[in-house]
């Protein structure tokens, strides 16, 4: 018998993620039942807003120094 690991919270996610991705008929009341209550997780946010324009013009000036 082979050991079977528990469930992680990653895990849950890309498990439950699959399950609505798969096999759920739109008109089913389970199918509206998840639309009204599960909430789709908003679009990730782009890395590029965050970065700050003083970091560039340092990187710019160290490459500047070095050469």
């Amino acid at each position: 018998m082979s050991y079977k690991r528990p469930l992680t919270s990653r895990g849950a996610l890309k498990r439950g993620e699959r399950e609505r991705t798969v096999g759920i008929d739109a008109e089913d009341e389970a199918a509206r039942w998840l639309e009204e209550h599960d909430p789709k997780p908003p679009p990730p946010e782009p890395k590029a807003p965050k970065k700050s324009k003083a970091v560039h013009r340092f990187r710019q000036q160290q490459q500047r120094r070095d050469s």
